[in-house]
């Protein structure tokens, strides 16, 4: 039994007879010393003791813990088995072998070996534990997630092993059909989305399958074996949630690091190759998490997207000046500026911008600014092909156009909605995905675009079952 203040009714039946006395007041009589490993006067010459085997028949082990929010109780039934070749030898190792059940149809089965008077100096034990009822643990979940367990089968597999006081525990844990129940209060419950990591590590076929390595310092006076595990639980939980994408990767053995960043080129909504393998992938990770969805977000680079989004525009305008007829989604193409037509197009264009004295006005200031004059493309030899000389002064041109043309953040993001609904799109489309399990996040702009190029996030979310 564990009591409300933590302590374990096993450490008050091997009390030494002196605490015992000063806890009751009572002086007792002197009890005969036993051998510890460590006690000066034995440890050199201890008292020889072998027990060839201790048998267990038709036992019940009785574990109560009434430390959590909701008291827990469980029985091991039916519990049989031998410790043989109990020594004081210090390398001596006695062999451990039990079997029993738990509850109605689980099983616990115990085997390995230990030092019988040194368990710290050396310990390898291996407990296996199949088809447990996972919501009698509810006052642990209760405790430490504050929610009850709804349903689900637990199988573990423990193994301890301890060389002079240094622990290396591998924790294997399948959880099947587990699903999470009704919250309750707790202070000390973990501050985690647990259904979103719950979702992340359930398989298609309904199973959360992990390992927790636990490691630590037995010799420590801080050394507390359940608060390793506890530990250990949650770094692997919070390392879960806080990059998903990276740990579904790894999840199913592949890297996630950059699968949910879908990059875009400035000002464009066009999903490059490398970006739908991204997609592919990611809907093939989705067919093995079934309770999840991804949540589309868009994003816009103001600076960047911006400049690429009115050169577009310009780029369109100029085309249309000079009668190139394109398609809604055809890109315009890169600027001929020693085109003669290409030359009076942009004048033309800032004029209609600006007015009429507005290329005398630009070309003023261009001249003073460079010191030096401009020859422009004179408009009757420019239909017969005659272009100016001076390619730089319209390169100049065109860039003042796009710096003075109209941009509003509502077409920014317009832009970025654009981009999440082709990504969504995708994921429907080239990775297979039902498209309820595909949503719609929030637009948002960035700082800056990285590697020039602006990033379209993904996030994950719990998928809610269809009523």
């Amino acid at each position: 039994m564990i009591f409300k203040d933590r302590s374990v009714n096993l450490g008050k039946v091997f009390e030494k007879g002196s605490a015992a006395a000063n806890a009751t007041g009572k002086q007792t009589q002197a009890q005969p010393k036993v051998a510890r490993a460590g006690d000066s006067d034995t440890a050199t010459h201890p008292f020889p003791v072998t027990v060839a085997r201790v048998r267990v028949e038709k036992g019940v082990v009785d574990y109560s813990d009434q430390s959590l929010v909701l008291p827990f109780s469980a029985q091991i039934r039916d519990f049989h088995g031998a410790v043989t070749g109990i020594s004081s030898d210090p390398a001596s190792r006695a062999k451990i072998a039990f079997d029993g059940r738990v509850e109605q149809y689980g099983s616990a089965k115990v085997r390995g070996a230990l030092s019988p008077f040194g368990p710290k100096q050396f310990t390898d034990i291996r407990t296996e534990f199949r088809n447990i009822d996972m919501p009698q643990f509810s006052p642990y979940s209760a405790t430490f997630a504050g929610r009850k367990i709804a349903t689900g089968k637990l199988s573990l597999d423990l193994e301890y092993k301890i060389n002079d006081g240094a622990l290396a525990s591998d924790n294997k844990i399948l959880l099947e059909k587990f699903t999470l129940g009704e919250p309750v209060d707790s202070p000390d419950a973990l501050d985690l989305p647990l259904d979103l990591a719950v979702a992340l590590l359930t398989d298609s076929r309904g199973r959360i399958d992990v390992a927790v390595p636990v490691s630590g310092n037995m010799n420590s006076p801080k050394f507390s074996l359940s608060g390793v595990i506890g530990q250990a639980v949650t770094r692997m939980l919070t390392k879960i949630i806080t990059a998903p994408f990276s740990a579904l990767g790894n999840l199913l053995g592949g890297g996630g690091e950059q699968s949910n960043a879908i990059a875009f080129e400035p000002g464009s909504i066009q999903l490059q190759p490398p970006q739908q393998e991204k997609l592919v992938n990611v809907g093939k990770a989705l067919r093995e998490r079934p309770q999840l969805k991804v949540v589309v977000g868009g994003r816009y680079a103001p600076e960047q997207d911006g400049a690429a989004l009115r050169s577009e525009r310009v780029r369109r305008e100029l085309a249309t000046e000079m009668d190139v007829k394109l398609a809604p989604d055809e890109d315009p193409g890169s600027v001929d500026f020693e085109h003669a037509q290409t030359q009076r197009a942009l004048e033309k264009l800032l004029e209609a911008r600006a007015g009429d004295k507005a290329v005398d006005e630009f070309q003023a200031q261009f001249e003073q600014q460079k010191g030096r004059a401009v020859e422009r493309v004179n408009p009757v030899l420019a239909m017969l092909g005659q272009e100016s000389a001076d390619h730089a002064f319209y390169a100049a041109l065109f860039e003042h156009l796009v710096d003075v043309h109209p941009l509003t953040e509502t077409d920014l993001r317009a832009l970025a909605q654009q981009r999440a609904e082709v990504v969504a799109q995708s994921l429907v489309t080239d990775a297979g995905v039902d498209k309820l399990r595909v949503g719609m996040g929030e637009v948002e702009a960035v700082k800056d675009a990285r590697d020039n190029m602006v990033e379209t996030v993904l996030s994950l979310d719990v998928q809610q079952p269809k009523k």
